[in-house]
């Protein structure tokens, strides 16, 4: 359990706890913590880790629960609570502080943050005065979309994503593509949970825009070899903003760098009048429409135009997919023309960890996340939408 416990500890503080914070696992569990800019640390903060590790040891419903201990003191008091004796901790976590520990103790649960010691005071943190506290912007965390099959009403799969907000993990929204940063940051939240999530296909966006660009190809390339190859049958590549008309040699490009590893190209188009007629075979697997806009209307005309178009896509071995689906409506007209694939907030919330073969009835849609790993069905539409 402690290297799992290293891994998913690990990998968020990657993410999170970025320059000039600095951290280090010192022993099993445990970890050190420095934040130059900030007088106190704040432990709502570590909440987010404390629910992924519940998510990862005990699953949906397991009995067990995760308790995490933030203890803040000078440096050798640190390096010896690290190195305390379960009893010791475990008496912490009781409510029995005998004082062994002289510094500000906070028990950190997925469902609430305590201050031990002293008892009833601050959990929240306190930045430095001046401009060496002023708090600079944090990596954004990823989350994955549902992407759901509706021959089969399962999730068969994610598409990674950058929250809008790395304090709400439970974020309806993700932030919109900003470039190469956003495609690298994704990629190494499916690099990661490749071994921990060992079934369902993870897709990872890259901007077309950025991927065309030599420079980026370069570093999108390197990044790419460091995925294992015993993976690629359940990776794909999204490929965000592809023009009406696309080039042939810049799908050429994109399929050189792509394809020895991934098993999967998908295409992210906003014109429903993609030409379908004009891509060179093999080029992609699948094309999906991306839904823009407020006016409901209008994208449902949207979706209509675009799947009006299938037998086209089928007479070229294309499959068609709909994302960024806001409302039931749209979900109703894609299932009435027969949309193959299907995802965005009204499918299922912006989720902490990828789905796979989650069986769910269109009429339940959207799935809710409840918690860390847990789902709920909304409740359920009755009919069909005109």
């Amino acid at each position: 359990m402690a290297a799992i416990v290293a891994k998913v500890a690990g990998a968020y503080l990657e993410s999170t706890w970025m320059w000039p914070r600095r951290s280090g696992l010192v022993a099993p569990f445990s970890f050190v913590l420095v934040d130059p800019r900030a007088r106190r640390l704040d432990a709502r903060e570590l909440q987010a880790l404390a629910r992924d590790l519940q998510g990862k040891l005990f699953g949906v419903q397991g009995e067990g629960e995760v308790s995490l201990l933030l203890f803040e003191g000078d440096q050798a008091e640190v390096m010896r609570f690290a190195g305390s004796h379960r009893a010791q901790l475990q008496a912490l976590l009781d409510g029995e502080d005998d004082g062994g520990f002289p510094g500000r103790i906070c028990k950190i649960t997925p469902d609430g943050v305590e201050s031990l010691a002293p008892p009833g005071g601050p959990v929240d943190g306190e930045a430095l005065d001046g401009p060496h506290g002023a708090s600079t912007p944090r990596k954004p965390r990823t989350g994955w979309w549902g992407i759901y099959y509706l021959a089969k009403e399962a999730f068969v799969g994610a598409g990674a994503a950058v929250r809008a907000s790395d304090k709400s993990p439970l974020a309806e929204h993700a932030a919109k593509p900003y470039g190469l940063e956003h495609d690298l940051l994704c990629l190494e939240a499916a690099r990661d949970l490749l071994e921990s999530c060992p079934q369902g296909y993870l897709f990872m966006p890259f901007d077309f825009s950025t991927i065309v660009r030599p420079s980026a190809r370069a570093t999108i390339k390197e990044a790419l070899n460091t995925l294992p190859s015993s993976q690629r049958a359940r990776l794909a590549a999204t490929i965000l903003n592809v023009p009406r008309e696309p080039s042939h040699g810049a799908l050429a490009q994109i399929n050189s760098l792509m394809r020895p590893h991934v098993a999967f190209l998908d295409l992210h188009v906003s014109d429903p009048a993609f030409r379908i007629d004009i891509l060179p075979a093999g080029a992609a697997t699948s094309v999906t429409l991306t839904l823009e806009g407020e006016d409901e209307l209008g994208r449902l005309a949207t979706i209509r135009r675009f799947l009006a178009q299938q037998p086209a896509y089928k007479a070229k071995r294309v499959w068609v997919g709909v994302t960024d689906l806001m409302s039931a409506r749209e979900v109703d007209v894609c299932r009435l023309q027969n949309a193959p694939f299907l995802s965005g907030p009204a499918v299922s919330d912006l989720l902490s960890l990828p789905v796979h073969d989650l069986a769910c009835a269109p009429d339940h849609l959207p799935y809710r996340e409840s918690g860390v790993g847990g789902f709920e069905l909304s409740e359920a539409r009755l009919g069909l939408a005109s």
